[in-house]
């Protein structure tokens, strides 16, 4: 579970903003989206709503940037956003930037903070938060490295640690470089590397899900989940299908792309290749039991004389193929503990389907996983799907920074209609509309 996050010049973010999943003492309506962490307790849902231009999306690219960083284990020198450096103020441009994160995961609550400065890293720190104490895990400043030989496992020593400022470059990141050569010697530091690689999840609007058709055809539990939901959507579709073939060279002769996948696909068996078709159909080429296979998903459409047809997927509206790429996101949180982060959930989904999946989301009173996300759509600010804690406000000062806040910093009563107050105003971040008199528009 994500728990908070914080960013500093960073994009759109000035000095250090605080997002966090903390539930507030103030609120006390859907006590089943909270979860226990620990010492401490982190809500399963978040949406964040805001203007455009406000720093909803730099917020989740920090955060996919902070992911990115720790899966190659590099300093990324580029962009976050616009720039990295928050630009509307030219005495930051030489400041360092600054991540940090809090998670549960594992039975323990982590801290990690890292500082950058061009493709530098200038601190470096993780620690296991208890409820009075944080005890370090390792704090890295430049090239001086501690290490808490509390958590070191048999064989690790102090003269390693002291070779480590030299084996570990300026532009890496100690978590990456000790997570992915040496999992074994701390595994409390391993543990929280993996929770980057295995738990956190950034979806932005242009991401898709390449293994649906593998997905759905080893997991029937999974497609039960789909074909259940699907129908209660009302786009039309019934349920999906996997279509599955034996494909081999002398099928595909002179495709040299097709040939390219059956050579991957025979050299990693059980690992699916992606192939997209020129209309955007999206495969997956795999090996099993020494067979190649293409499989690709079809919408299946009942008819008026009971019946039923198939259609390719790509033939369904924008919509309700991002609806239908919700579902494994859906699953993973009911069945295990992903923490999803999505920017513009609802891209190309109309009111009633979004409204009718979150709907869906919030009652599931078992749910394990997180989902945390950004939105403009205004029928989700509704009390019986969120708690006011749960729903956040991106909005930009005077001086061009971002700040974040909750519904929760409001009294806001238990029968109030957040949707008609926020659309009125009340809360802030929403867009400044000049009067359409003053802008002597000639039509």
């Amino acid at each position: 579970m994500l728990l908070r996050f914080i960013i500093e010049n960073i994009a759109s973010f000035k000095d250090a903003t605080e997002f966090n999943t903390f539930p507030s003492s103030k609120t006390h309506s859907h006590e089943t989206h909270k979860v226990v962490c620990g010492h401490t307790e982190a809500l399963r849902l978040s949406a964040i709503y805001g203007a455009n231009g406000a720093g909803k999306s730099n917020l989740f690219g920090a955060l996919n940037f902070l992911k990115l960083m720790v899966e190659k284990g590099i300093v990324l020198s580029g962009k976050v956003g616009n720039n990295i450096h928050f630009m509307f103020d030219g005495r930051y441009i030489d400041q360092p930037s600054g991540l940090a994160i809090e998670f549960f995961n594992k039975e323990n609550v982590y801290y990690y903070h890292i500082e950058i400065k061009h493709d530098r890293v200038l601190l470096e720190e993780l620690y296991i938060s208890n409820k009075t104490k944080d005890i370090p895990i390792f704090i890295r400043n430049d090239s001086s490295i501690e290490m808490n030989k509390k958590y070191w496992s048999k064989g690790f020593n102090q003269q390693f640690v002291d070779a480590l400022g030299r084996l570990v470059r300026p532009d890496m990141l100690l978590l990456s470089f000790m997570g992915k050569n040496y999992f074994d010697e701390i595994p409390v530091l391993t543990d929280a590397y993996r929770w980057f690689i295995d738990v956190l999840e950034v979806v932005l609007p242009s991401s898709f899900v390449p293994m649906i058709p593998q997905m759905l055809d080893s997991n029937e539990e999974l497609t039960n989940l789909i074909n259940m939901t699907v129908p209660e959507l009302s786009t039309g579709v019934s349920g999906l299908k996997v279509k599955k073939e034996i494909i081999n060279e002398e099928n595909v002769s002179g495709n040299e792309t097709l040939l390219s996948f059956i050579k991957q696909a025979k050299a990693n068996p059980g690992i699916p290749q992606v192939a997209v078709s020129v209309n955007g159909e999206v495969s997956n080429i795999v090996c099993e039991n020494n067979e190649v296979y293409m499989k690709r998903v079809v919408a299946v459409h009942n008819t008026e004389n009971g019946n039923s047809k198939e259609m390719p997927l790509m033939s369904e509206s924008d919509g309700t193929r991002r609806m239908i790429e919700y579902m494994p996101l859906l699953y993973s949180i009911i069945k295990g503990e992903k923490v999803y982060v999505v920017d513009e959930m609802e891209r190309s989904i109309h009111p009633i389907l979004i409204k009718n999946f979150m709907s869906k989301l919030s009652e599931i009173d078992n749910a394990k996983g997180q989902l945390i996300f950004t939105t403009h759509e205004s029928a989700l600010l509704d009390q019986k799907i969120f708690r006011p804690d749960e729903i956040w406000f991106a909005q930009k000062d005077s001086s061009q920074a971002t700040q974040l806040y909750p519904l929760s910093d409001f009294n806001i009563h238990k029968t109030a209609n957040i949707e008609n107050g926020y659309l009125d105003g009340r809360y802030g971040a929403i867009p400044f509309l000049s009067n359409l008199k003053d802008l002597s528009w000639n039509l």
